[in-house]
C-alpha cells in the first residue's frame, strides 16, 4: 500500500469518490486534495517550505492523480510548473492523468512525459486501480 497519494481535481464527487475508492482498493493509506493545479503547487510550497523549517518527515504523496481540465490552473499548466519547481526534488512522485478527455492530444502529450506513469479514463475504480497496481513502478507496493 502507499503511504500518501495527492488528488488534483476541480469536482468535489470525483475527489470524494477517489477517496473512497483509494482507501478501499487498499492503494493509499492517506488521499490529499487539491482543487485545481494552483493549489497543487501550493502544498508542494508549503510542503518543501515545512521541511526546511521544521525538518518535518512527513513524506510526499508518491502518486499524483491529476485531472486535465480545470479552472484557476488546469492540468498541463500544473504538470509544467511542478516539474520546473519540485519533481527533481521528489523523484519518486509520479503522476497518473486522471481525467474524462477524450481528445487523442492529450493522451500523446501525456506520453511525452516521463514522469507520467498512466492515463486512467474517470471514474477511478477498484479495477482501474488494480490495474495501476501492475504499473512496473509500483509493483514494489503491493
Amino acid at each position: 500500500m502507499i503511504n500518501r497519494v495527492f488528488c488534483i481535481d476541480d469536482d468535489q464527487i470525483t475527489l470524494t469518490l477517489c477517496d473512497l475508492v483509494l482507501k478501499k482498493a487498499a492503494f493509499a493509506e492517506e488521499v490529499l486534495v487539491a482543487k485545481n493545479g494552483k493549489e497543487g503547487l501550493s502544498f508542494f510550497s508549503d510542503y518543501f517550505a515545512g521541511r526546511k523549517n521544521n525538518n518535518s518527515k512527513e513524506e510526499p504523496p508518491l502518486i499524483i492523480f491529476l485531472d486535465l481540465n480545470m479552472p484557476v490552473m488546469n492540468g498541463w499548466d500544473f504538470l509544467e510548473d511542478y516539474l520546473m519547481k519540485y519533481a527533481d526534488r521528489i523523484p519518486d512522485t509520479k503522476v497518473v492523468i486522471l481525467s474524462s478527455t477524450v481528445n487523442p492530444e492529450d493522451f500523446s502529450r501525456a506520453n511525452q512525459y516521463k514522469i507520467v506513469i498512466d492515463f486512467i479514463n474517470k471514474p477511478l475504480t477498484i479495477d482501474g486501480l488494480e490495474e495501476l497496481k501492475q504499473n512496473e513502478y509500483l509493483t514494489q507496493f503491493f
